[in-house]
């Protein structure tokens, strides 16, 4: 690998970093449509999330993950995703995601949405929304249109057709699906490509790539640094608000099937979760019983619970069935699955409650 081509690999590590602990990819944004109109997280955090995004995103940039060419739309050679499958030492391990970062990637991409109101594919609806509404400000020049690029008025025509809540959703949608390949792919194969011939080759960054990687907009804990946030209040949260809000997060959906289904009260789960360390203490300490395949319980079924855990290639699957008389079956590895998230949700919880501000001193008028 060239010096060159280690600065961009590095400046991709950073901005993917960035991009990562942007608040609009936390698993705490639930963009949605509702019938016909739009639940949205606030947008300061799609503007700030689009900027590290078209880093990585836009054929120019230095840190693009594809690169192609303008006339012939064929990949060139230069792209991140080129250069880490090219140059992974781990020839097994790295094709072992060939299909994922390719096949899946551009499957996502190129093909249609397939809705009555809207046949147009992610990346169409991503190249629409970056050069007409996020990354030109200024005049533009109709006549000399690349491939691939749209202008205003390709934009009004959709917006009108779609409708602006749907048209909106598609798009935060569309860069939400893409943002997470980017961030899967640097965490599996870009930043151990990265740290590799940092760390056992010798490999520096230039001065420029360097100072990417250290001027992040979101600072080392090590500095004495923090924000007071007004938009997002994650860390002036009751503890209430931080069990339902984790609860929410799809990963761990399956923890809050159980814990409703073993709890009617939410008070009572919030304070076990908070005393015991294991699926098997909860399982201990509300007296439920677990069935094996073979056993008929004696009670009704109160529930029925199908949910998946985790996101990516972590997607696991949870499966029970809960009877009156506190009594559960599992399928499958489904106990150990959930005990694995209960585990991770545990942690997760008593992580964020560590983090939580106090309260400010009053100080008069």
């Amino acid at each position: 690998m060239t010096p060159e081509e280690f600065d961009s690999l590095a400046i991709f590590v950073a901005v993917v970093e960035e991009l990562r602990r942007e608040p609009f990819f936390s698993e705490d944004n639930h963009d949605k449509m509702v019938g016909d109109s739009a639940v949205f997280c606030h947008p300061m955090f799609l503007k700030s999330a689009v900027l590290p995004f078209r880093k990585i995103w836009m054929n120019s940039e230095r840190c693009a993950f594809v690169k192609r060419d303008h006339k012939t739309g064929k990949l060139k050679d230069d792209g991140i995703r080129e250069l880490v499958f090219r140059e992974f030492p781990e020839r097994v391990f790295v094709e072992a995601y060939r299909e994922r970062f390719y096949d899946m990637f551009d499957g996502q991409l190129d093909t249609s949405f397939g809705y009555g109101w809207a046949t147009e594919t992610k990346r169409e609806v991503i190249n629409l929304w970056l050069n007409t509404q996020t990354a030109h400000t200024g005049p533009m020049d109709y006549t000399n249109k690349k491939n691939h690029e749209f202008d205003l008025a390709d934009f009004n025509t959709r917006d009108a057709r779609i409708g602006r809540e749907k048209f909106e959703f598609l798009f935060r949608s569309s860069i939400g699906t893409v943002g997470w390949y980017y961030i899967a792919f640097e965490e599996a194969l870009a930043f151990p490509l990265f740290r590799k011939l940092r760390d056992e080759q010798g490999m520096k960054p230039s001065f420029e790539a360097d100072m990417a990687l250290k001027y992040n907009p979101y600072p080392s804990s090590d500095y004495k640094i923090v924000f007071d946030d007004v938009f997002w209040h994650l860390n002036r949260e009751t503890p209430e608000e931080t069990f339902d809000r984790l609860l929410l997060r799809q990963r761990f959906s399956g923890v809050r099937a159980f814990l409703r289904a073993v709890f009617p009260k939410k008070s009572e789960a919030q304070a076990r979760v908070g005393e015991l360390d294991s699926l098997d203490a909860i399982l201990k300490a509300s007296e439920t019983v677990v069935l094996d395949g073979n056993s008929v319980p004696s009670g009704g079924l109160l529930c029925r619970s199908a949910t998946n855990t985790g996101y990516g290639h972590a997607l696991e699957r949870i499966f029970f069935d809960f009877y009156q008389g506190r009594k559960v079956r599992f399928q499958d590895d489904s106990r150990e699955v959930l005990s694995r998230s209960y585990l991770e949700f545990r942690a997760c919880f008593l992580k964020e409650r560590k983090q939580q501000r106090q309260p400010d001193k009053p100080q008069g008028w």
